[in-house]
This record gives structure tokens, C-alpha cells and sequence, in this order.
């Protein structure tokens, strides 16, 4: 083997080592988070739930702040490491040429999301005394909205739409909340096909015009 396929297979077994240790941090870090909060939360506690060293969380995060903002965005993008828009998910709604369809599309692609997603908002919703933590709650909601106001853009590509195209993107933004996921699923108790059938439902009566009627359940 010559130097530098040696040197190659090093540097891409230290890449595979260095993801396989970030993803055990990770992997912890939210069963931490899930059982503490985040002030109760430690970064030694993380790196003994992960079996590894808090100097070796210290130096791949800094800090247990930037583990919870990494944890944020691997639950929204979830095992697909693309840009959510990039994903087959939001791909298929793109492409659909009903309104109807398109939202059934976005409701059950949604709605994994924000299983992955709702416990991790809780969690920084409820550190109120980080302001670092507020105003990471304050971006990820703005990040959300930009990209569910493509939603709308693309429902208003197959036909008309009963509100302004801001309008239909705050809709949206409000209806598929993790917060209001969490109090259907995780406080009234539904099912998962339950929650996904109101929100295409509901979605389709905010957004669409009378003569689309909603279906029944």
C-alpha cells in the first residue's frame, strides 16, 4: 500500500471514527435532555451516557447549548443528511399535481418530523433563563416558517388559494407546529394517522377554496 492510499485510508477512518463519537454524543445527549431539561443537563452527564470522555464532548461542541442545537437539526432532517427540501418527502409534494394530495403528502411527511422534533423544542421552550436558548427557539420557528411557506407556494402552482400567500404560510406554520403536534398526540392522545389525517384536513379547509370540500372522516 502506497503513502498516500495509507494516508487517505487514515483520514477516512478518522472521519468515520469522528462521526461514529458525534453521533453517540448525540444519541445521548437526548436521552438527557429527555430526562433532565436542559438546565439539569450536563455535559458530563452527556459524556457518561455517551462512554466517553467530557473532554472529548467539549471539543467536538463546546458547549451542551451547541450539542441541543445539533440535535434540533439532525430530529428535522432526520436519517436523511440532505436539506429537508432535497428530501424524497417534500420532493413528492413538490411534484403533485393536486392540492389535496399535496397536503396528505405533507402531513404524512410532517408528521415523523415533528415527532423527532417536539421533545427538543420543549426542551428549549423551557429554559426561559438562557436567553442564548430563546433566541435559538426564535430562529429554528423562523426557519421553520420559510420553509413551510414553500408549501404554499407550491399548493398556489395547481390552483387558487383562499389567503394571501403569507397568510397561507403563517397557516401552515401554526397548524403543523411541534407544539401543537405534542398537545394533540402527546395531551388528547391521538394516533399518529389520527394527527395526520386532521392536518391535512384542517390545512385543506384554511387554505383551499369552498369548492375543494374537506373530506369526511
Amino acid at each position: 500500500m502506497s503513502g498516500d492510499v495509507k494516508r487517505a485510508y487514515r483520514s477516512d477512518r478518522r472521519r468515520e471514527q469522528a462521526e461514529q463519537t458525534r453521533s453517540r454524543v448525540l444519541d445521548a445527549a437526548a436521552r438527557v435532555f429527555g430526562e433532565r431539561g436542559f438546565e439539569g443537563a450536563t455535559v458530563n452527564a452527556i459524556a457518561a451516557e455517551a462512554g466517553i470522555s467530557p473532554e472529548t464532548v467539549y471539543a467536538r461542541f463546546g458547549n451542551k447549548r451547541t450539542v441541543l442545537i445539533e440535535l434540533v437539526g439532525r430530529a428535522a432532517r432526520g436519517p436523511d443528511a440532505r436539506p429537508i427540501l432535497e428530501q424524497p418527502g417534500p420532493r413528492a409534494v413538490a411534484a403533485a399535481t393536486d392540492q389535496r394530495e399535496q397536503l396528505r403528502l405533507f402531513a404524512t411527511d410532517i408528521v415523523h418530523r415533528l415527532e423527532r422534533v417536539g421533545p427538543l423544542v420543549a426542551v428549549l421552550a423551557g429554559a426561559p433563563s438562557e436567553p442564548e436558548l430563546v433566541e435559538v427557539l426564535h430562529r429554528i420557528h423562523g426557519v421553520r416558517r420559510k420553509n413551510l411557506r414553500t408549501l404554499a407556494d407550491q399548493l398556489a402552482v395547481n390552483g387558487p388559494l383562499r389567503l394571501g400567500r403569507e397568510a397561507a404560510a403563517d397557516t401552515i406554520w401554526a397548524l403543523a407546529s411541534p407544539e401543537l403536534h405534542r398537545l394533540l398526540t402527546g395531551v388528547r392522545g391521538w394516533s399518529r394517522r389520527r394527527y395526520v389525517a386532521w392536518l391535512a384536513d384542517a390545512l385543506a379547509a384554511a387554505l383551499l377554496p369552498d369548492e375543494c370540500p374537506v373530506r369526511s372522516s
